[in-house]
């Protein structure tokens, strides 16, 4: 329908076979094609795997840097301008779906043939009375302007309706489609969001297979058994993380819904232990020491650590590069709005429930550093706070391990940012994107087999990579962010750590790995 007081001269705009017809072959001209429709439900899923990262390890942390009402202000104001801006992305991603049908558009009206635009000029010039008794050419510019004015604010739904998922690159090369400087403007924003994506793929590859494999190690030595060499096995744990996550990365988002969902429940049970068994410290402490005491050793607010909080808070909220992927395939696509705002408020009540119990189970401990046997001492909250459960001895280890290894259920991860770049590549590169139900064309696999090959051996390369007190230093100058310590590695206890050895000579190649992720 027309906007109140907006008048309506062309019946065609009214029509629904013509609308029809002209969705239709909008839908036609898509490259980038969608695929199956997500439920705001499952968006709200995939939105808090993103959320759910590393980040909800480093902030408890970062929450003893600048107090838990400082931290909990700063998380809160990054979430609402994140939100604001990933509104601003999902309007910008309308936009460039608005500009598709209106190239459609042209192409449709002039296939219609010189009756039907006979007819709007005749109409117009019905509905303008300055031009009646005028002589004008057939296709009048107003005249087109002005259907397709009448068309956009009639059927708006249709017009600004999200068929091809665009990039942010791609957004940016459609408004910025002519001139020297803009095509120039246009490739940086690719080179930026490339890199960006590239890296991030890199990082969480490496994270993945990191946790992974000192998991593997740990669980053959708890059984006890002689482990095999960590080299090898970090190696094995590449391989297998990329047959798994490859095929993942060939379909497009949707198509990863079942993998996402069974990780996403093994990281929620492991956000629930870490919650009950903090709570449970808490409480005995409260039992014995008294709320008082439990309380004055809650920093509330130190404007010192500010950094601490904000640098993890902009990682966490982050996420606007892959809102193409997680909501094109939303149906109805105005729950937009909604699916992030209950991804976030989800995540910032958990962010703030794990940060809160961690202050007042952990932080007023003595130890700088947790025991290294299961049934040991605790200690202070440390940077990454799933160390702090190592001494944890429910299920003879079982239960601290499984929390060690909370890293590793990054691997739902990795096929969203290996599709990202696909995509962004691919229209960067004028590459034809494959059908969402045919994914397995010769230019798909020659762009995966090209990218995860780069990305993968970059997480074997970085297994015997060297010089990490440089990289942490670079970080800590560039960012002026608390710095993971080169020896957190060696804060696992022992008995999860029979690699030890291999792993100091990698120069802490985990850390390394966390801190490119955290960045």
């Amino acid at each position: 329908m027309a906007a109140p007081g907006q008048p309506q001269v062309f019946r065609e705009t009214r029509s629904n076979e013509f609308v029809r017809a002209m969705s239709k072959a909008v839908d036609g001209n898509v490259k980038n094609k969608i695929g199956s429709k997500m439920s705001p439900g499952t968006s709200v899923v995939f939105m808090l795997n993103s959320l759910t990262g590393l980040s909800l390890l480093t902030m408890p942390y970062g929450f003893t840097q600048s107090g838990v009402v400082l931290g909990g202000l700063i998380v809160i104001g990054c979430m609402a301008i994140s939100f604001m801006t990933a509104t601003m992305t999902i309007e910008a991603l309308s936009i460039s779906n608005a500009l598709i049908y209106e190239e459609t558009e042209d192409d449709f009206i002039k296939s219609k043939g010189d009756d039907f635009r006979e007819g709007l000029h005749q109409e117009f010039k019905a509905a303008t009375p300055t031009n009646k008794g005028t002589k004008e050419p057939l296709l009048r510019g107003d005249t087109l302007s002005a259907f397709k004015e009448e068309n956009r604010i009639v059927n708006a739904r249709s017009e600004f309706k999200i068929r091809e998922r665009v990039e942010l690159g791609a957004t940016g090369e459609l408004v910025l489609h002519s001139g020297s400087r803009a095509k120039v403007t246009a490739t940086l924003i690719y080179i930026m969001i490339l890199s960006f994506t590239y890296g991030t793929a890199s990082a969480l590859v490496v994270t993945v297979n990191q946790s992974l494999s000192h998991t593997v190690l740990s669980v053959i030595e708890l059984l006890g058994y002689d482990g095999p060499d960590a080299q090898l096995t970090y190696m094995v744990c590449v391989v297998i993380t990329f047959c798994i996550t490859l095929p993942l990365c060939f379909a497009n988002l949707q198509n990863t819904k079942k993998f996402t969902m069974v990780i996403m429940c093994f990281r929620f049970l492991a956000i629930a232990v870490l919650l009950v068994i903090a709570i449970w410290r808490s409480i005995e402490r409260v039992r014995i020491e008294g709320s008082s005491a439990v309380l004055a050793n809650v920093p509330l607010w130190k404007p010192e650590g500010f950094c601490a909080v904000f640098g993890n808070a902009v990682f966490l909220c982050g996420i606007h590069h892959y809102l193409p992927s997680m909501l094109s395939p939303l149906e109805p696509q105005e729950k937009a709005p909604g699916v992030i705002i209950v991804a976030f408020s989800f995540c910032y009540i958990l962010l703030m429930a794990i940060c809160a119990t961690a202050m007042t189970a952990f932080n007023a401990e003595t130890h700088a550093v947790c025991s290294n046997e299961p049934g040991g001492s605790f200690c202070k909250i440390q940077p990454l706070y799933n160390l702090n459960f190592a001494p944890v001895s429910a299920g003879g280890g079982a239960v601290a391990l499984f929390l060690l290894a909370y890293p590793a259920m990054a691997i739902a991860s990795i096929p969203v940012a290996a599709i990202t770049t696909r995509n962004t590549m691919g229209k960067w590169l004028n590459i034809k994107p494959p059908d969402p139900e045919a994914p397995y064309t010769a230019s798909n696999i020659a762009a995966h087999a090209c990218g995860g090959r780069a990305v993968f051996h970059s997480s074997i390369d970085h297994a015997e990579c060297a010089g990490s007190d440089s990289v942490c230093g670079r970080l800590r100058w560039t960012f002026g962010l608390f710095p993971l310590p080169t020896d957190s590695v060696d804060q696992m206890p022992a008995s999860f750590e029979p690699g030890r050895s291999q792993l100091e000579k990698c120069g802490s190649t985990a850390e390394v790995a966390l801190r490119k992720h955290l960045w």
